[in-house]
């Protein structure tokens, strides 16, 4: 993933171009991780969750912060991994449940919420679910905490629902879509 920054022209008085400012690798590395599937980040980018969607496994999303200029008198920012969320099926399995495949985080970066479009229910087979974490939830820690999960409110089976997810700026409103629901007007 590459962070680039909007930058002032040479006059000091417009803006001009974007410029690199961070590459960010994801901590496990390797070929088929598809990290950067997805990505948000908080208004002042200081805060980033990005997904890996790889085949075979249940999905993760690591959360980057903006710690400081590195000490070298440069500009460039560094970005540090602070934690890595996974999806985890009910029955403690990892595999295939697309956590990962849609995530929206709040203005100020409180509020992130995951979607999970392929966990099973128990008796629906990709009924979805979406994850909503609250930031520093505890005061000290400056990582997520899982605050709750909304389940598919019906029945139908692989409706998958978390398949894209929104939160407004406050982090007061989602919205959940749900790719593959029938409706009378099909």
């Amino acid at each position: 993933v590459y962070m680039y920054t909007w930058g002032k022209g040479a006059d000091g008085s417009t803006y001009d171009t974007w410029t690199l400012d961070a590459t960010i690798e994801s901590s496990s590395g390797g070929s088929g991780q598809r990290f950067g599937h997805r990505l948000t980040a908080n208004d002042n980018g200081d805060i980033l969750a990005i997904s890996s969607l790889a085949p075979g496994n249940a999905g993760k999303v690591e959360i980057f912060a903006r710690r400081s200029q590195t000490n070298d008198d440069s500009s460039v920012n560094t970005f540090t991994l602070v934690q890595t969320l996974t999806g985890v099926t009910s029955d403690g399995s990892t595999n295939n449940i697309e956590f990962g495949e849609s995530i929206a985080m709040s203005k100020d970066g409180t509020d992130l919420v995951i979607g999970a479009p392929g966990v099973d229910n128990g008796f629906q087979a990709d009924a979805g679910a979406v994850y909503f974490y609250k930031w520093n939830a505890d005061g000290s820690t400056d990582t997520y905490t899982l605050q709750q999960t909304l389940n598919a409110p019906d029945t139908q089976a692989n409706m998958k629902f978390g398949s894209e997810v929104d939160i407004d700026p406050a982090g007061t409103r989602v919205a959940i879509g749900s790719i593959n629901m029938n409706n009378a007007r099909e």
